[in-house]
């Protein structure tokens, strides 16, 4: 790792003396009123600028994993181990016996201030184990999505948007709106009252279960496992804690505790939380750590007839309505797995999906091997030798990618399936070349004739940038093609990074990808390739 280190430090310093070379390029040339030369000094100031940030990343990730905790009791010692927690199931039992150790209790927990809240520095380590999306921490960037780790709560996603409620969800959405409307004198009393109504709808039987020397607002738990889990606040800000991280932190404290279903499965459950009026569902697991992802907005349950915003409760009622006989069965399986003292079906610490159907009609199996990003894995076939790429995305252009692999300036492309809840498993050829940045020699004209022929065949990009570029001696692939597509008819999508990167003009978020802007990435890439072969001379 520290020899990893240096060679990151030893690029920041070099990229970092090259940005004051051409910083003092771009001034002399604007003295000299030589516009030309300066808009390309400028240009590969940009690319440097991207690189450096990049750097100073990668040097960030290297220190946080092996920068020395402060001193507990229960840390120094054991630390060697937890490094092996994310790849084997002795390590799952591991974090789950010192989560849950470690783990306030989850109405403290849920509190932003305090000794016991989710934001103080005693917990730092728990941190390490929980991801609900409100932590400060950097980890939230690299989990992988709850919909991607869970079948049933991917689709408890898919129909809180997508779902056409049906009659009986219509009538429910009505009953509990016109119920919780009401003014209620206390916590418990509306909680009593969202127990009976869900209770009669969906017979099910709810009941207070304690974790961490606290109760909970309401829990499903069926044959070891909690299916439902339900945390209610009389008004939306009463209770001075976050109803989302509450609810999570307890779903979490019965993973840590049910070690015969944490054995065999990521222990799903689905999260209801009620404020007031108002209630959103929520999908916790357990991987190698406690994870929660909110799953449909705050809906609005006053009532509203006239309102799409019943539309929203109906909708959510309907996949409470789906889910639960999929959980309960989920769960009875289980149980007789567990009897059978079976080993788990499927790798608990990566996507449920380990197969698909190959071009050919035969089925395929995945072997998951590394986690490269929160929705990036290397993996292997069962069919074939080498390893593969396993990508996790919204939108793929199928037709771009074979456009460049057929050839060879892309990886060869092995199958696209889709999945619940709008995602796609795209799975091509892993590609063991370095990047762009990283190349001693960067092969200009290949990577011209690459972006010729895509905009040839009429396609264009999005995302040229230098980390979408791999160099293998003197050829290129180019990856990443979610934003790819027919030209003029793909757009950028929403919410683009334009904190760190600099797009160029045009480039905004929903508006059309052109050409051009592909070309300004390709100038981009050719500069710094200039100037890093007068830097090498």
């Amino acid at each position: 790792m520290d020899s990893q280190l240096d060679a990151v430090r030893h690029r920041i310093c070099k990229t970092e003396d090259e940005i004051v070379e051409v910083k003092q390029k771009v001034a002399a040339a604007k003295d000299a009123h030589n516009a030309e030369r300066e808009q390309s000094h400028f240009n590969l100031l940009l690319s440097l600028n991207q690189q450096l940030s990049g750097l100073q990343e990668k040097e960030n990730i290297l220190l946080r994993s092996q920068a020395p905790r402060k001193h507990d009791p229960d840390s120094t010692e054991e630390q060697a181990p937890l490094k092996k927690a994310r790849t084997d199931p002795a390590g799952r039992e591991e974090i789950a016996a010192r989560a849950n150790k470690k783990l306030p209790s989850p109405s403290s927990f849920a509190k932003p201030s305090g000794e016991g809240g989710w934001t103080h520095p005693k917990l730092r380590e728990l941190q390490q184990y929980m991801c609900f999306h409100r932590s400060p921490h950097d980890i939230d960037t690299q989990t992988t999505p709850v919909v991607l780790l869970d079948p049933i709560l991917a689709q408890v996603s898919h129909d809180c948007e997508c779902a056409t409620p049906t009659d009986a969800d219509c009538k429910f959405a009505g009953l509990v709106a016109s119920t919780m409307s009401q003014a209620f004198a206390d916590e418990e009393q509306r909680m009593q009252t969202f127990w009976q109504l869900l209770e009669d709808e969906f017979n099910v039987t709810f009941q207070r279960a304690n974790y961490q020397k606290a109760e909970t607002d309401g829990s499903f738990i069926h044959l070891g496992g909690m299916l439902v889990n339900i945390e209610v606040k009389n008004e939306i800000g009463s209770g001075g804690g976050a109803i989302h991280v509450q609810n999570a932190a307890y779903a979490a404290a019965h993973a840590f505790q049910a070690k015969k279903v944490r054995g065999i499965s990521v222990c799903p459950t689905l999260l209801i939380e009620l404020a007031g009026p108002n209630m959103s569902l929520s999908g916790a697991v357990y991987t190698d750590m406690a994870l929660c992802d909110q799953l449909s907005p705050m809906v609005s349950l006053l009532w509203q007839p006239h309102s799409r915003l019943m539309v929203q409760a109906a909708r959510c009622f309907a996949a409470i309505r789906n889910a639960l006989p999929s959980l309960r069965s989920f769960y009875e399986a289980l149980d007789q797995q567990a009897l059978e003292q079976q080993e788990p079906t499927r790798q608990l610490e990566y996507p449920y999906k380990t197969s698909f159907v190959g071009p050919h009609g035969t089925a395929q199996n995945l072997l998951y091997h590394e986690k490269l990003s929160r929705t990036c894995f290397k993996a292997t076939l069962d069919s074939q030798e080498g390893l593969v790429l396993v990508k996790f995305c919204k939108s793929y252009s199928k037709d771009a990618h074979t456009c460049l692999s057929s050839h060879g300036y892309a990886p060869n492309l092995v199958a696209i399936a889709s999945l619940t809840d709008g995602w796609l498993m795209v799975v091509m050829e892993f590609v063991t070349g370095c990047l762009w940045d990283e190349a001693p020699q960067k092969p200009v004209a290949t990577l011209q004739a690459a972006v010729h022929l895509l905009h040839q065949a009429g396609f264009v990009h999005g995302d040229l940038r230098s980390n979408n570029i791999f160099v293998l001696a003197d050829s290129v692939r180019v990856i990443d093609f979610e934003w790819a597509g027919v030209m003029e008819q793909s757009t950028y999508p929403l919410f683009m990074n334009h904190i760190d990167v600099t797009w160029p003009d045009g480039a905004k978020d929903g508006q059309p990808i052109k050409q051009e802007h592909d070309l300004w990435w390709l100038k981009l890439l050719c500069d710094q390739a200039a100037a890093s072969l007068v830097a090498y001379c």
